[in-house]
């Protein structure tokens, strides 16, 4: 413990009691998220005095990229719990565009009761990251034991309601690293880390975990356990067991039921569909090629193992988007397997997420992505799938400010992971606020320089703001870092295509759409919609029209998206076009309700 000195706010019937996380009014303690609960306090040491939405920020949020949206968040929460007026505001005042200030004169004092035990510290706890075990066994090819015991605790402790748990996405950007805990506690927004190491000898597993409350730099639990290989199972229920154990007080009977569930009795099948996982988060070609391979064997070896052919769904949507395998060959086998997944499984928030996504993506079913969507974020709130896909959702159909919230939602769960950066930055980007992409962007270039993906997205929005050198300078990059990868060649063509058609080059325009129209063959019509976005900047209408429709016969990835473009401003009044979005089921004009 350090040497701070913890104090208590008093005003009106409510008392602040810094060293317990305790909010306390007329009487009754009121639970209060970290986050929000550090705001009230850095308002209540600045009482009366109006405080900068950037120093609350920076004083909270140390060392992390955060939107304004995170804090507007907090301060509605704070008053929520006073009773408090955002119109007539008794307690918090908002001054527009500069800060707050907490209007009621605050009485301080020094509290001087005794510093908690691990046992006593918070009441309940709301937010948790689990970092990757270390792989203690050595060999390279052990790695999908320990990362795999990680994400599935995350997955099992991300099912309570009432406890947000940092995704895979996030929480594994600290492997390999000595990254502090309260660093990483601030950078991820979380009360308690787990940490652990997962050592593998013969047919016997060595796990050891420790759980922290890092405020307080108090151990809330830590365990080893000795177990054979074929109880891993039972080990990562106990696990889950006892974080969730040490976190609140008590498992509600469904919630014991939910953890004594196993996802396949075959252990066999349940390390290859592990080794899927594992390979799939590589993110490299060969990578997601080696978890269809596993997820194939683990569907073989265990027909009924839901999570499998889940697995197998979120891999083929990922290869049909980004064009490794064309949309009409992958999506179908996507969805197949998704179905198959509900059909074992109803209750498996990922695999309607993984549904939501083809229905949107390819079918073009808004009523069935927004059924679906919709579930996966009732089974499953505080995981990212349900609201990624829901942010898309909206942004096709017109629902604009649900589909920034929806977004931003997405960011605020899985706050490092790079895909949700750019899913909010496209967002902006197809609503026309660039200059709001382009942060989004720049701060995913810094988790990762070689993200190509958030590259080419900075490169169209630069065109579209007319900072062409700019937008030149980010395709090139791009290019090169993706040079030899499945269709890069094709994606890299049409980016240049559009800018060079955007700033008036339009010879350089024209070959890229002779390199295109190399691949753009029935029935796929490969890079059909880069051609059309090209043919619309040129203001070629006819010739636009032309490629879409080929596009639209393709099902071209973010086809769905079209209504949005940019590109297609010139079309936008033209019939053709219309009849096009009926077809797709999408409006011509305006938002939807």
């Amino acid at each position: 413990m350090t040497d701070h000195k913890f104090l208590v706010f008093r005003f009106g019937d409510t008392e602040v009691r810094e060293r317990e996380f305790h909010l306390i009014k007329a009487g009754e303690a009121l639970q209060v998220e970290p986050k929000a609960f550090r705001v009230l306090l850095f308002l209540l040491r600045n009482s009366e005095r109006l405080v900068t939405k950037e120093e609350i920020l920076d004083a909270v949020w140390t060392d992390t990229a955060v939107s304004e949206n995170s804090l507007t968040r907090s301060i509605a929460t704070l008053r929520k719990l006073l009773g408090d007026d955002s119109r007539e505001p008794r307690y918090i005042e908002n001054v527009p565009r500069i800060g707050y200030r907490f209007l009621v004169e605050v009485e301080v004092a020094e509290d001087t009761t005794s510093a908690p035990t691990a046992q006593q510290v918070h009441t309940d706890y709301h937010s948790l990251a689990v970092l990757p075990f270390t792989n203690g066994t050595g060999p390279l090819e052990a790695e999908y034991l320990s990362e795999g015991i990680s994400e599935s605790i995350i997955n099992l402790l991300s099912q309570f309601h009432d406890l947000r748990v940092v995704p895979r996405t996030s929480a594994f950007r600290y492997k390999g690293l000595d990254t502090e805990l309260k660093k990483v506690a601030r950078d991820l927004n979380v009360d308690a880390v787990l940490t652990g190491s997962v050592m593998q000898r013969g047919d016997k597993l060595i796990v050891q975990t420790e759980l922290v409350d890092v405020a307080y730099n108090a151990q809330l639990w830590g365990s080893q356990y000795n177990r054979k290989l074929d109880d891993i199972f039972d080990l990562q229920e106990e696990l889950a067991r006892r974080i969730v154990e040490s976190l609140r007080p008590r498992l509600a009977p469904e919630e014991e039921k939910f953890l004594a569930t196993r996802p396949t009795e075959n252990r066999e099948a349940y390390h290859l569909y592990l080794k899927a996982m594992y390979s799939a988060n590589q993110w490299t070609p060969e990578g997601i090629q080696k978890g269809i391979a596993y997820s194939t064997q683990a569907i073989a070896m265990d027909p009924l193992f839901a999570r499998a052919y889940t697995g197998l769904a979120y891999l083929y949507s990922l290869v049909a988007t980004f064009g490794s395998v064309p949309p009409l060959q992958a999506f179908p086998i996507a969805k197949a397997a998704a179905l198959r997944a509900l059909e074992i499984d109803d209750t498996l928030a990922t695999a309607h997420a993984a549904l939501a996504y083809i229905l949107l993506a390819f079918d073009w079913d808004w009523t069935g992505a927004d059924k679906e969507s919709r579930r996966a974020i009732e089974l499953a709130p505080n995981m990212p799938g349900g609201h990624y896909v829901r942010s898309q959702w909206c942004l096709a159909i017109g629902r604009s400010e649900e589909a920034i919230a929806e977004a931003r939602r997405t960011l605020d769960l899985d706050p490092l992971s790079l895909p949700n950066y750019m899913n909010l930055a496209g967002t902006y980007h197809l609503l026309g606020q660039h200059d709001l992409a382009v942060e989004q962007l720049l701060k995913a270039q810094e988790l990762d320089p070689s993200f190509t993906p958030a590259r080419q997205l900075l490169a169209l929005c630069y065109t579209f703001s007319g900072r062409y050198q700019e937008a030149v300078a980010e395709a090139n990059e791009a290019a090169a870092r993706t040079r030899g990868a499945p269709r890069a060649d094709i994606r890299v063509t049409g980016i240049a295509g559009v800018i060079n058609a955007a700033s008036g080059r339009q010879d350089e325009a024209r070959q890229a759409l002779m390199e295109l129209a190399e691949y753009a063959k029935p029935p796929d019509f490969i890079g059909a919609l880069d051609s059309s976005y090209i043919h619309a900047l040129l203001g070629e209408k006819d010739q636009a029209l032309e490629w879409l429709e080929k596009a639209y016969q393709g099902h071209a990835n973010t086809m769905f998206y079209i209504k949005r473009r940019p590109m297609f401003a010139i079309l936008r009044d033209d019939p053709r076009f219309h009849s096009l979005l009926h077809r797709m089921g999408l409006p011509a004009h305006g938002e939807t309700s």
